[in-house]
């Protein structure tokens, strides 16, 4: 993703003649970025068969080239584990620059219309890139309440910040994802059809052994945003971290076991099964010893995770557990914990 030249080229990613050029060129230089992208896709099928991350750089143009095989392919669960290890490529890289000088941060930021300053090894940015880029990220450090502000100000460390601007990062990249033209990806790939094709059709075959278990809690009688979350998360959508833990605490409270839990999180794109473990069992009680209930709905409300819809039982409870035992009670199969 990130050459030696560092930045993504999100003009060139939008500019629809300009990769039709590059993909249907006889320069051996674009034959070669094409070959390269179709490489990273492969290896993308490859690892999610594995359930891992593919965080390899790629060329400028092949970056381009694979943004828009994805486009054509059109899978959320294959863009997204793109994205997520991009945003993991993009963090390495800068790190391994700040490593010289912090200063290499702020040059990538000016690049990236971005406001921020630093002094010594204190990043100083503007509260609402703080609010806008700290919901999926784990962690204390990432809560508004813990932070140093002054004046619309947040001061950050380097590593709060670099988490921050990776999450910055995914959200232009599915942007720009986002306004690509499927029907320009036809256009583009039409001498390479029948090679997108067969890379999108082993992913599904993939993706359709991969099923959920939920033991014996019945995913029937969960309230809306726990089906949601749940289906973001077989997609390959990274939740937001209020999101992770609604879910953790709902299931653990509708008596799913750990390890159920912890197969469930693996469908994450990020899934890193020590650091899952270690926040399934937090929330469960294991190592923490308290066990968590679920956020209020008008909590959820208030972190725009409520997905009630038109749903009526929902316009009736305050707190998800309410509606699952509802649920339950009218199911005549209902046993509290």
């Amino acid at each position: 993703m990130i050459t030696s030249n560092f930045f993504v080229d999100f003009k060139l990613i939008e500019n629809v003649d300009a990769i039709d050029g590059i993909v249907n060129s006889l320069v051996p230089e674009n034959r070669s970025s094409v070959r390269e992208a179709f490489e990273y896709l492969n290896g993308v099928v490859r690892k999610y068969a594995d359930n891992e991350g593919y965080n390899i750089t790629m060329g400028k143009n092949a970056f381009a080239i694979a943004m828009w095989m994805l486009r054509y392919i059109n899978e959320p669960g294959m863009t997204s584990r793109f994205a997520i290890t991009q945003r993991d490529v993009f963090e390495r890289e800068l790190n391994r620059i700040s490593k010289e000088d912090n200063e290499n941060i702020i040059f990538y930021c000016d690049s990236a219309g971005i406001e921020a300053t630093v002094d010594g090894n204190t990043f100083h940015i503007p509260f609402d890139f703080f609010i806008k880029n700290n919901k999926k990220i784990s962690g204390y450090k990432y809560r508004l309440v813990y932070q140093k502000l002054s004046r619309g100000t947040i001061y950050l460390s380097k590593n709060q910040f670099i988490h921050l601007l990776r999450e910055d990062f995914v959200q232009k990249l599915m942007d720009v994802y986002s306004r690509m033209g499927p029907g320009d990806s036809q256009n583009i790939f039409r001498k390479f059809i029948v090679d997108l094709e067969k890379i999108k059709k082993d992913f599904l075959e993939i993706k359709s052994k991969n099923t959920i278990s939920l033991g014996e809690v019945d995913f029937t009688m969960f309230p809306p945003c726990i089906k949601t979350y749940i289906t973001q998360m077989r997609d390959g959508e990274n939740l937001a971290h209020l999101a992770r833990f609604t879910l953790a605490s709902f299931l653990h409270s509708a008596g799913m076991s750990n390890e159920n839990m912890l197969n469930l999180f693996k469908f994450a794109p990020d899934y890193k099964e020590d650091l899952a473990t270690y926040q399934v069992n937090h929330i469960t009680g294991v190592i923490s010893g308290t066990e968590y209930s679920p956020p209020k709905c008008s909590t959820l409300r208030s972190n725009h995770l409520c997905y009630m819809g038109d749903d009526p039982l929902c316009a009736r409870i305050k707190h998800p557990m309410q509606y699952y035992e509802a649920k339950k009670k009218s199911s005549g199969n209902y046993r509290k914990k």
